[in-house]
């Protein structure tokens, strides 16, 4: 018997009141044998409903808004389990949970006093230190590449996982444990964390995007799931590592985060990641893809070579920041030119603007960073903050004007084209960056609004907001614009480009701050010297990303976010050497 919805709340969630395909295909079902094309169409429906959530009925109550919150959570999981099950999500929230979103906030977070309580060293050589340390970041496309072209004992995305997890493992234990006193030492120590993290999330993230294109319908799901997991562990790492870094040795959360970087080896060697191992008869380097994709493919390599060379150089000559700028600076030319030689145009003309976006706003957090936690005796009449505020205040009102950009954009940007958006973000990160420049000049205090207060309309604090008007514009034109068919390697090379980008950025603000005579530490022989800070604020946040504005007309398609860039449905758009010089 064919039946209309039981009741309106159903029909609402089926699409009205009318009858849904759904109840047709029942309809039809009901009278004869389903045939695949009926059973098909179920499928779609059944997939299309995936994304509906607990609907309150018509005649709703206050116990039924006051427990609207938790039956909508509780339908989500129980969409996510039935879609992706249990132990993926396990694998899931030890990976964005606990590995990228409560350890690497820890590591980015303890950085500053660490630099200055433990290793007693200064800016220049704290940034240098997290220069090294974010190396791995920038080598994600030749990690992908690897774990696609060789399946390590026998797996192409687990075994890399526990391989990198055992030596993020070992370099927590020795952060914790070793009376290390060099800095270099603790960059190296730093990188092997880093490189934990950049593996496990580039190898898990390839594998739920597979799932999430065979249920497309159930991709914001997935989404939530891994951005909330996330969001919940940087909450907590904020939450504690200020107030840990105020009262005892920052030291101490290393031994916290061992056992956590151990924590992913445990679902991933159950096989809850679900990376099915190879047939020993399909064992051995693959070279399919080398051969089909040899342009990008060499890309990926290079630009890991050349970040490994940044870190190389930055370890073994680790104060001749001139020397490390001179590379960096080579590199970046260089891989450049290799991007609109090997991908195709449009997609090199948006990758470079993003590069370049990255390395016009220098990054000069080292000097920055010490001037604001500098005590009286440094900075006289300075703003003196403790880690509790400067890390954990700062960070907790920082992620939720990050989650206000997301509204902001989702309900008054969505509908601008590619270029205006880049370009307003801009401007408004050159705005959020002057509030920093008023506290140096103490302009602030003359109107009499405390530092702390003024603090929170700074690039620190507004800035979140900003980089998310950048970043989902970025994603959804990268997404646009990837080759077909190597879509998981060219998003992991496009970000190693972005990120080498901030490595750039990173070691163009170390050699301006010493250009600049900035001191950030005391020492018997010289005295705190911040006189140029500043106009090397003004130059490196101000100034110089706005040469990325004219940058947006010129590499950016003028086309709104939901239009198509390539207009070739058939084929990739070819790069330079395919194109003019190879075949």
């Amino acid at each position: 018997k064919c039946q209309a919805p039981r009741s309106k709340v159903e029909g609402e969630r089926r699409g009205g009141g009318k009858p849904s395909l759904l109840e047709g295909v029942l309809c039809a079902s009901s009278t004869t044998m389903a045939d695949d094309t009926a059973k098909e169409s179920y499928d779609d429906i059944e997939e299309e409903n995936e994304e509906l959530g607990y609907v309150l009925p018509d005649d709703a109550g206050f116990v039924e808004y006051a427990l609207y919150p938790w039956r909508s959570l509780e339908g989500f999981f129980e969409r996510f389990n039935r879609n992706f099950g249990w132990k993926f999500g396990v694998q899931l929230t030890v990976m964005y949970m606990l590995i990228k979103g409560l350890m690497m906030s820890v590591l980015g977070l303890i950085k500053l006093s660490y630099c200055k309580k433990s290793l007693g060293i200064d800016g220049t050589a704290c940034q240098t230190m997290g220069t090294i340390a974010q190396t791995p970041w920038a080598i994600k496309g030749a990690i992908g590449v690897l774990s696609d072209a060789y399946p390590l004992f026998g797996y192409h995305k687990a075994s890399y996982i526990i391989v990198s997890a055992v030596f993020g493992t070992a370099a927590f234990l020795g952060l914790a444990t070793l009376p290390i006193t060099s800095a270099a030492v603790a960059a190296m120590l730093m990188f092997a964390a880093n490189l934990e993290i950049a593996t496990a999330d580039l190898l898990c993230e390839g594998k739920y995007a597979a799932l999430m294109q065979t249920k497309p319908k159930t991709g914001s799901t997935m989404v939530s799931y891994v951005w909330g997991s996330f969001q919940i562990g940087s909450m907590v790492a904020a939450c504690f590592v200020g107030p840990v870094a105020d009262a005892y040795d920052p030291k101490v959360l290393f031994f916290v985060l061992t056992p956590i970087a151990a924590s992913i080896i445990v679902p991933t060697s159950l096989g809850y990641l679900g990376d099915d191992k190879v047939p020993d008869a399909e064992a051995g380097f693959k070279t399919e893809l080398i051969k089909k994709y040899p342009y990008i493919i060499a890309f990926c390599l290079v630009m890991a070579l050349c970040a490994i060379g940044n870190a190389l150089i930055d370890i073994f000559f680790f104060d001749e920041h001139m020397w490390q700028a001179i590379y960096a600076i080579t590199s970046a030319v260089l891989l450049s030119i290799m991007a609109f030689l090997c991908l195709p145009r449009q997609l090199a003309m948006s990758n470079f603007y993003m590069f370049m976006a990255s390395v016009l706003y220098i990054d000069i957090g080292g000097a920055q960073d010490f001037w604001f936690t500098a005590d009286e005796k440094c900075v006289p009449g300075g703003p003196g903050f403790d880690y509790t505020y400067y890390n954990t205040y700062t960070a907790v009102v920082g992620a939720f004007t990050g989650w206000i950009g997301i509204v902001v954009f989702q309900t008054y940007m969505s509908g601008w084209t590619f270029r205006n958006l880049f370009w307003v973000t801009t401007l408004l990160q050159v705005v959020a960056s002057a509030f920093d420049l008023l506290i140096i000049g103490r302009y602030n205090i003359a109107w009499g609004i405390p530092d702390k207060w003024f603090y929170m309309f700074g690039d620190a604090v507004i800035g979140p907001a900003v980089m998310m008007f950048a970043f989902m514009p970025a994603v959804v034109l990268t997404s646009k614009l990837v080759p077909k068919g190597l879509e998981s390697t060219t998003y992991a090379l496009l970000a190693g480009f972005q990120n080498f980008g901030g490595v750039v950025s990173s070691q163009l603000g170390i050699f301006a701050t010493e250009y600049a005579g900035i001191e950030s530490e005391a020492t018997d022989d010289k005295d705190c010297n911040f006189d140029n800070l500043a106009t090397l604020v003004a130059v490196s946040h101000c100034i110089l990303p706005l040469l990325a504005i004219p940058l947006t007309f010129l590499l950016i398609p003028n086309k709104l976010m939901t239009e198509k860039i390539v207009e070739d449905d058939c084929c990739d758009e070819p790069s330079l050497l395919t194109q003019y010089f190879l075949p």
